[in-house]
């Protein structure tokens, strides 16, 4: 009775929820899977079934959803639910060849990756994410003419809505299935909780066995939100998962009500772009309220972001609240400037979204009661109430209510700080949010049994266990969401993948996937899903078995292969070449969706002369060809082709920049060689108000950012227009901040990396390096780059400059010696270049490079130009023009003067590599050209990286780089710039 009026009660509420959704689920289509507004075709959604089990506080959730097609092309569909606060999903399966296969937990990138190539090939894969504002999204291909698809999701969710501060699960649904829903509600509690369907009276739910069920059906719009709310509970309800482990929700009342008076109080408030969009008139309501509760004496307030921490203390509640109403967002959110902090205070109230974007291995640790407050959908709330509990206080997602909240807050004690068994061992627990005057946690029981005690501040409490443990997976899925808050989606990936894949728990950096055949698992290295049909898991195995055998033979083979290899590119650059042989017409190279012709061949060269020996390993080489005399220079002149308007897709990130790394001594000598690029300046609109104005940039930007701030595109271009006024703190401070955004992936990542390394800051620039190696490992070019970024921070940081370089061949030698998909040949040759200017630098501070020796030889060329991009299934070339009028390019990668084109990367990402090794004067004109990007995404965009090497492999070699963004409809070829070598 008593569930039942509460339900009541908070019905009222329901008609605001019901006004103010969209279409939950929602369905959208693309004929053949192509992105774009053209290929939009309509798909229905057929029937939607949902079926809640209910035990306790917590609900495990089925949704089977058919759509169909009711037209004549084959369609990709896209289905998005968004689910109730603080859900997980568990489980996703899709109907193929009439049968439901279930996903396999896969990392996001690969996943993905491995989806799309599916679609190009036109078979039958089904994708399912999970998004950072709390959403499920599925893309499914084929959806045949006239045909449907079904799927199913299943996610576990606690009896909690943050909104209204209740025990209330609440899943928003507004949809009409054109052949009707049903909905099941069931419960394994003593006592049956309330039931509202979506905009219509109260479900009753009637006995079934020793449990509740209610049920309804129909035809007409669901509008509102299915609501099932908390039945009084026992203190202890006992569960066991399929693996046969324990746990136990333990619930019990609060401590005596009473205000706990603090005499200081410390107020750490996130100030980084991940905040710009919070609720903050709410939160400093809330603040001023509880600030008023506990009448401090003192109140200091902490601003902090990844550019560091401003600490000051104020004289009262309104001095703070006017502090925080001027606080401008920027940056990304990091902790760093909080992991020591050594002065206690009696209480701090954290206000953040959780984990932070940039720098986290550094933890906060503060020497008080620690209570974290957010209003971000997309808050990390297993991250902050890890956070909170460590410091004994809670973690609580403000709703349109925060009276609880404030009390919660203005409370002697905090939450639960321990549960431990009879004989004092502490338990894994994770906190579930409660009304106000009421606490419960979600513990692994002990092993034998008894009874357990849970300490809420200082009190401790003796809890006996229940004899018998219903089935039942959410307690351990939630416990296991709680964890993986601690090891992190990339600082611990082998750890997070495999608690992940135990309990099935997908996250924003695992998706689930679901592919047609056994050999289509084989192919992606995938194993198929526990329950795969017991004849296509035979033939999985016979196929697994028969490619396992390949890989072993591909793997005892490749050092001889790549040996073989890098012996050939020795001998060329043995080789002495003609410097001025005519040439004659460049091949032509339109380009043509047919297989690659047929190599043109240079022409005969002339009997070369006797070649000299490869350099000793040990000595970095001079410039042997003479090239730093004074009669010798290298001017790169940057052109650009107009820019097309901004891509609302995350990848479409704009950086036209250009930037000077790895100096060495004397190159500020004006007769010595120089690399000079022409800056080129994104047509972008906000660059034009900035310039317009430049003394008032902080006005210009808050009114640009609230246009244009939704692409990572505004934070990398405003970045460099500040470094190159000079103010380069600023600029690091913004480049960052496109991490904080909701679209960030490994791509933001990677280009916020490639500008912190030349911005200095190395340290930042590795970490996400690291992270993108651990979130895409089937890549070799995550790894080079990492290698390549832990060398620039041996060249400026002798202390651990060894350790560095180290890791760095180790990792070019990974690369160069694993047996890659053949799409990424020609990647060995270029590590192994790389990996050889290292190992001088290696032993000359005592260390040893583990490389076979037949792999060992430092290559030095006059001008090396590498070319690296970010999107996958876009084939992108490098040419160069030589001054012999010869073009080097993928059907002629080998010149009449000696100039190499490495082998051409015809499926993203790159890199690719052109080196001569004694470049005769006159100019030479580099280009990028794409010859087919991904026809799923035309209007996404690719940002090429072109790093320009002077004397690479020698004590004065010079490098430059520049990025040049490409969009899906922007082909052809681009002017990157021309090198002008001087007579010697």
């Amino acid at each position: 009775m008593i569930a039942r009026w509460f339900m009541a009660g908070a019905l009222a509420l329901l008609p605001v929820v019901a006004q103010a959704q969209t279409a939950n689920p929602s369905l959208t289509a693309h004929a053949g899977g192509v992105r774009s507004d053209e290929a939009v075709r309509k798909l229905n959604l057929q029937r939607l079934d949902t079926v809640v089990t209910v035990r306790g506080a917590v609900a495990e959730t089925s949704v089977t959803a058919v759509f169909a097609n009711p037209g004549n092309d084959i369609l990709e569909g896209d289905f998005r639910f968004m689910l109730p606060e603080g859900a997980v999903v568990t489980g996703y399966a899709l109907d193929v060849n009439g049968q439901m296969i279930a996903g396999v937990l896969v990392d996001q990138p690969k996943a993905k990756a491995v989806y799309e190539e599916r679609v190009r090939q036109r078979v039958d894969p089904g994708l399912a994410e999970v998004t950072t504002d709390g959403a499920f999204k599925t893309r499914v291909f084929p959806i045949p003419p006239r045909g449907t698809r079904t799927i199913r999701l299943r996610f576990v969710a606690p009896l909690y809505a943050p909104a209204q501060s209740d025990d209330i699960y609440m899943l928003p649904l507004s949809v009409q299935p054109s052949e009707g829903w049903s909905i099941t509600v069931r419960s394994s509690d003593a006592t049956a909780p309330g039931v509202t369907w979506p905009g219509r009276a109260t479900g009753p739910m009637v006995r079934d066995g020793e449990g509740w069920i209610a049920r309804g059906e129909g035809k007409s719009e669901l509008s509102g939100a299915l609501a099932i709310s908390r039945a009084r509970l026992p203190e202890a309800i006992l569960s066991r998962n399929a693996l046969g482990e324990r746990f136990v929700q333990i619930s019990g009342a609060s401590g005596p009500a009473g205000v706990g008076l603090a005499g200081r109080v410390r107020v750490y408030w996130d100030r980084s772009r991940s905040r710009l969009q919070g609720r903050h008139e709410d939160e400093l309501a809330l603040l001023r309220r509880t600030l008023t509760a506990l009448n401090p004496r003192s109140i200091e307030i902490v601003l902090f972001n990844s550019s560091g921490a401003e600490r000051k203390t104020v004289a009262s509640v309104d001095a703070a609240i006017a502090a925080l109403k001027a606080v401008q967002y920027r940056g990304a959110s990091s902790f760093a400037a909080l992991a020591n902090e050594t002065a206690p205070v009696d209480r701090c109230l954290l206000f953040s979204n959780g984990r932070p974007a940039i720098d986290r291995a550094a933890a906060l640790s503060a020497k008080c009661r620690l209570d974290a407050i957010t209003t971000a959908p997309d808050a990390d709330m297993a991250w902050l109430r890890h956070v909170a509990a460590s410091h004994g206080g809670r973690a609580f997602a403000l709703g349109a209510d925060g009276s609880a909240i404030e009390k919660a807050l203005g409370a002697a004690e905090g939450g639960v700080t321990g549960v431990f068994d009879s004989a004092g061992k502490r338990l894994d627990f994770v906190p579930v949010e409660s009304r106000a005057g009421r606490w419960m946690v979600i513990a692994r029981a002990p092993a034998n049994g008894g009874a357990v005690s849970v300490r809420t501040g200082s009190i401790e409490a003796k809890v006996a266990l229940p004899d018998s443990a219903a089935a039942f997976e959410g307690e351990g899925q939630l416990l296991a969401l709680d964890t993986l808050a601690t090891l992190g989606a990339s600082e611990q990936r082998e750890a997070y993948v495999a608690l992940s894949r135990r309990y099935s728990v997908a996250s924003p950096s695992l998706s689930f996937l679901v592919l047609e055949t056994p050999n289509d698992y084989v192919t992606a290295d995938i194993a198929p899903p526990e329950g795969y049909p017991k004849e296509l898991l035979a033939q999985y195995r016979e196929q697994r078995k028969h490619a396992d055998d390949g890989e072993a033979r591909a793997r005892a083979s490749r050092l001889d292969e790549v040996a073989g290899m890098w012996a050939e590119q020795v001998n060329w650059w043995k080789r002495r070449f003609p410097t001025g042989r005519p040439r004659p017409p460049k091949p032509v190279t339109t380009p043509m969706p047919t297989p690659m012709p047929e190599a043109v061949p240079a022409p005969v060269q002339a009997p070369s002369p006797p070649s000299p020996p490869v350099p000793d390993r040990n000595v970095i080489m001079g410039n042997t060809s003479g090239a730093d005399s004074e009669e010798s220079s290298i001017v790169v002149t940057g052109n650009r082709a107009p820019v097309m308007e901004i891509q609302s897709s995350p990848s479409a990130v704009t950086v036209i920049a250009n930037d000077s790394i790895d100096r060495k001594a004397g190159e500020d000598d004006p007769n010595a060689p120089r690399i000079a690029i022409d800056a080129w300046q994104p047509d972008r609109p906000y660059l034009k108000a900035f310039d317009a104005a430049p003394n008032a940039f902080a006005t210009r930007f808050a009114t640009e950012e609230a246009t244009h701030g939704g692409v990572p595109a505004f934070y990398l271009d405003t970045a460099e227009w500040l470094r190159k006024r000079g103010r380069n703190a600023e600029a690091a401070e913004m480049v960052v901040a496109a991490l904080d955004l909701p679209s960030a992936n490994t791509a933001t990542f990677g280009l916020v990396a490639a500008r912190l390394e030349r911005y200095g800051a190395i340290d930042r620039a590795i970490e996400l390096r690291e992270r993108i190696a651990a979130l895409e490992p089937d890549r070799p070019q995550p790894k080079r780059l990492l290698a390549l970024a832990l060398a620039r921070r041996a060249a400026l940081r002798p202390a651990t400059a060894k350790a560095d370089l180290e890791r760095a061949i180790a990792l070019l030698s990974e690369v160069a010696l694993t047996p890659w998909d053949d799409t990424w040949d020609g990647i060995e040759l270029i590590s192994l270049m790389e990996a050889n200017a290292l190992i001088p630098r290696l032993e000359a501070l005592g260390g040893t490079a583990k490389l076979d020796p037949r792999l060992i030889g430092l290559l030095d060329v006059d001008l090396r130009v590498v070319v690296d991009w970010d999107t996958n299934a876009t084939d992108l070339d490098l040419w160069v023009d030589e001054p012999t009028g010869e073009r080097a390019i993928y059907n002629n990668p080998r010149t009449a003067i000696g100039g190499r084109l490495s082998n051409d990367m015809t499926s993203g990402y790159g890199p690719e590599e052109y080196m001569i090794h004694r470049a005769p004067a006159g100019t030479y004109t580099v280009r990028a050209d794409v010859y087919a990007s991904d026809r799923i995404d035309p209007n996404g965009a690719s940002v090429i990286t072109v790093r320009l090497i002077r004397n690479f492999g020698r004590p004065n070699q010079s490098e430059e780089s520049v990025d040049i963004e490409l969009l899906g409809n922007d082909g052809g070829e681009k002017l990157v710039g021309t090198i002008q070598v001087k007579p010697r």
